[in-house]
């Protein structure tokens, strides 16, 4: 059975593992990124939450809130939506989404967003099928 759970100090392994599924392209700053994903723990504009199956971490969302003009309210976003490959299309990705949009509501947020690779079809049907509009696209610059 398949818990969703917040995130502890030691599932940084299993979610570094998890974050290298889902950018296999990129090389990860491993010292970084547990850096970053510790200091993170306690704030209240980020949550970190995962999924358990038998002990083992196979799935992770990070979930930040932050405030908008566009509203004005408070905006959910989800930076990161990964499941073990090995476990996809078992619903515990839409377990870890309900989940960032319980947090969010509980958060007093009126939107949850995010953003998707164009290459990532999959990901675009599950969103789709879980009721998310497709009402933008992505620009950026690397600074």
């Amino acid at each position: 059975m398949t818990t969703i759970r917040y995130c502890t100090r030691e599932d940084f392994g299993p979610v570094f593992g998890l974050l290298r599924q889902l950018w296999p392209d990129m090389e990860l700053d491993r010292g970084a990124l547990e850096n970053m994903y510790h200091g993170n723990l306690g704030c209240d504009s980020q949550r970190y939450f995962c999924a358990v199956n038998a002990g083992e971490v196979v799935g992770f969302c990070a979930l930040s809130t932050r405030r908008s003009l566009f509203g004005p309210s408070t905006l959910a976003y989800v930076d990161e939506l990964v499941v073990e490959e090995s476990r996809r299309g078992q619903g515990i990705g839409g377990m870890l989404l309900d989940r960032a949009r319980e947090i969010a509501l509980e958060a007093g947020c009126s939107r949850l967003e995010l953003d998707s690779a164009i290459h990532r079809e999959r990901a675009h049907r599950f969103y789709e099928k879980r009721g998310l509009k497709l009402t933008g696209m992505l620009f950026r610059w690397e600074l």
